[in-house]
């Protein structure tokens, strides 16, 4: 639900970066070039891939079986998290599902790439606030990170339990 519900938030906020009203300019010969150079030289391989699936899910037909699923899935997830915070008050978890990769090392696949945003995802559809932070290194130096999720409004707890670990 998170991957339809982003792209076509991301497609529908940078629509207006088009180089006329909003955002950088690349000249072009016409109108048509302006707009194609301007969004294909300053957007990245990802920006444009997330645009265009966005716009595919909000187009004629599919809004309604894809976005608007979606969005009554994230309702469904909220009131879960409502309830989860009756009983506690923060949730911990990993930030990403492995230590972190070396830079280009997982950019040829956007797979593995959407895969490490997966316990970041719940934060962002509920719209509860949470924090990662530094958790050590691995057996190879690599960084490994931990994220603790609150109640809305709980950002003084986050701050507070950051805090205590990072002391630890």
């Amino acid at each position: 639900m998170y991957y339809i519900i982003q792209p076509a938030e991301c497609s529908a906020n940078l629509a207006r970066f088009d180089g006329l009203r909003y955002g950088p300019q690349e000249e072009g010969v016409s109108l048509l070039e302006t707009y194609m150079k301007t969004r294909g030289d300053l957007f990245g391989k990802e920006v444009r891939r997330r645009i265009i699936l966005g716009t595919y899910v909000l187009s004629h037909g599919y809004v309604d079986a894809y976005y608007g699923k979606a969005v009554l899935v994230t309702s469904a997830i909220k009131e879960q998290f409502k309830k989860i915070f009756e009983t506690v008050s923060v949730i911990a978890t990993p930030t990403t599902p492995a230590p972190a990769f070396k830079i280009g090392e997982k950019t040829s696949d956007p797979l593995q790439m959407y895969l490490s945003d997966i316990f970041t995802v719940a934060a962002n559809v509920t719209g509860v606030p949470a924090i990662s932070i530094p958790a050590g290194v691995n057996s190879e130096g690599l960084p490994l990170d931990i994220q603790f999720m609150a109640p809305h409004f709980g950002e003084k707890t986050l701050f507070t339990i950051a805090n205590l670990f990072e002391k630890a």
